[in-house]
């Protein structure tokens, strides 16, 4: 009966925890690379090197006055975006519930606008491009491709 249950569980859930889960590896590996350009950022604060592999874009654009924002290090504020998502993703895979997701598609959207913008300021402002600000803008375009393939059949 127990063994009944739970292949009736996964069955059910099958593809919102699969999802979900992708979401966690995603967000931890964003959390990553926040937390690399955090450490680096605080050892050197004024002049941040980084190996970059877009031919050396990277420094202009964590050492111009848009590499923060009220003092704070922008990768300060990725670094808590997606520990705030890993946190939204493991509450929305102990408690199933439609708010968690809604709340979870909120948060990938602000963060998919805010990446434009920044995207918008190296292009335009800066003039330099940030490879490490790449993978991160890769990493929330592919949270939201799994939220939008998981919306495409909700298990909710």
């Amino acid at each position: 009966m127990i063994l009944f249950n739970c292949y009736t569980f996964i069955m059910k859930y099958k593809e919102l925890i699969t999802t979900n889960r992708l979401i966690i590896l995603l967000c931890v590996l964003g959390l990553a690379l926040s937390a690399y350009l955090w450490a680096v950022q605080v050892q050197s604060p004024n002049n941040v090197i980084v190996p970059c592999f877009t031919g050396g874009g990277c420094e202009s654009v964590l050492n111009s006055k848009y590499g923060e924002m009220f003092g704070v290090p922008m990768s300060v504020f990725g670094f808590f975006f997606y520990a705030f998502l890993i946190f939204t993703a493991l509450l929305r895979e102990k408690i199933k519930d439609k708010l968690l997701t809604w709340i979870l598609q909120a948060e990938v959207f602000w963060g998919v606008l805010f990446s434009l913008y920044l995207r918008y300021l190296e292009f335009v402002v800066i003039r330099h491009v940030c490879s490490w600000c790449w993978m991160s803008v890769i990493i929330i375009i592919l949270l939201a491709a799994a939220l939008a393939y998981e919306q495409r059949s909700p298990k909710i």
